[in-house]
């Protein structure tokens, strides 16, 4: 009886953490509602990366093979960075778990976790600090995320990753599939200077944007912090167990299209920077969220990854700047100047 009690307890208000239990809090923009309240998006992802099981070492084995068909297994496939970035693939999901996540002095009792482990919800906090602070949201015992107070006017920067601001090489697959799972991730040169100039000195702030899967983001924040100022960051979602490994590799465009639009539409007073590069579909992505959205949108910049790239003429609005750079410092003045223009008005 005690049994059907606590399996009815746990079915309707969800299981606590276990030990062996980890959580991914993912940074998080946060929009003014009002006077000092603020709507507060949260993130956690919930996962048990235990090591060694049966499931696990098959699991293992599978994307090997995938990996070997693609012609990119080497003497890599033994390295602790392989294991260790491949470990956060073939996490277990933990589903109907509820978190307590402080943000700030305040504490929220989550939603249960979903079958893919991702709680998002969003909550009201009320806090004195200004537009622009950052502010941590932790579960006990884990790494902090952190929420950004993003104000309802001034400039952003909506940024893709993979290849905009770290080398990726997407248009070489086998490239990309090794980066991704082997090699140490490298800055695009000159990016990291262009992007925390616009931060420090115009108060820039950064959105993340990449068709990469969620299960790459704790190799990938280190690089982020590093380098870059801090920012939302949105991925795609991907399980290795019910889909393709291959489709790993489809199209984004209408991912990134969603997930520009979410942004500007929270923010929609704020005006926009649209960065990315020239590997795959960006600059048609970004011509036609500046289509939807002209009172918005200021500038396109589009990064050349290859030297047979042509630097195709997009339809936009005419006063929307639409600019194809090799160098970062190419497209520093007209950045500049766009804030500038903006901090006058």
């Amino acid at each position: 009886m005690r049994w059907l009690q606590r399996k009815w307890h746990s079915l309707r208000y969800g299981e606590p953490l276990e030990a062996d239990e980890t959580v991914v809090l993912f940074p998080q923009c946060a929009s003014l509602i009002g006077g000092r309240r603020w709507c507060v998006p949260l993130h956690a992802w919930v996962v048990e990366l235990e090591q060694g099981t049966l499931s696990r070492r098959l699991g293992q084995r599978s994307v090997l093979a995938a990996l070997d068909l693609l012609d990119v297994v080497e003497d890599q496939a033994l390295t602790e960075s392989y294991r260790r970035r491949l470990n956060w693939f073939m996490a277990d999901r933990e589903m109907n778990k509820r978190l307590n996540i402080t943000l700030g002095e305040q504490t929220f009792a989550s939603p249960r976790s979903p079958p893919n482990g991702h709680i998002r919800f969003t909550v009201e906090y009320e806090s004195t600090a200004s537009a622009g602070s950052i502010i941590d949201y932790r579960v006990e015992g884990h790494p902090p995320g952190q929420v950004q107070l993003v104000g309802p006017s001034g400039l952003s920067v909506i940024s893709d990753i993979d290849d905009t601001i770290k080398i990726s090489n997407v248009t070489r697959k086998k490239q990309l599939v090794k980066g991704f799972f082997f090699d140490d991730y490298h800055v695009v040169p000159g990016m990291p200077a262009l992007y925390q100039y616009l931060r420090q000195t115009h108060k820039v702030c950064f959105h993340y944007v990449s068709a990469s899967p969620w299960q790459l983001y704790p190799s990938l924040s280190p690089l982020l912090k590093r380098y870059y100022p801090f920012g939302s960051v949105s991925q795609r979602h991907f399980y290795i167990a019910d889909r393709s490994f291959l489709q790993f590799f489809m199209s984004s465009k209408q991912y990134k299209i969603s997930a520009i639009t979410d942004i500007i539409q929270r923010f929609p007073q704020r005006k926009y920077l649209l960065i990315g590069d020239s590997g795959e579909r960006d600059a048609e992505v970004y011509a036609e969220i500046a289509n939807r959205f002209p009172k918005q949108v200021q500038a396109i910049f589009i990064r050349r990854v290859d030297t047979e790239n042509r630097d195709f003429k997009l339809s936009v609005p005419n006063h929307i700047l639409m600019q194809y750079f090799s160098d970062p410092q190419e497209i520093m003045q007209p950045a500049v100047r766009i804030a500038e223009a903006l901090a006058r008005v």
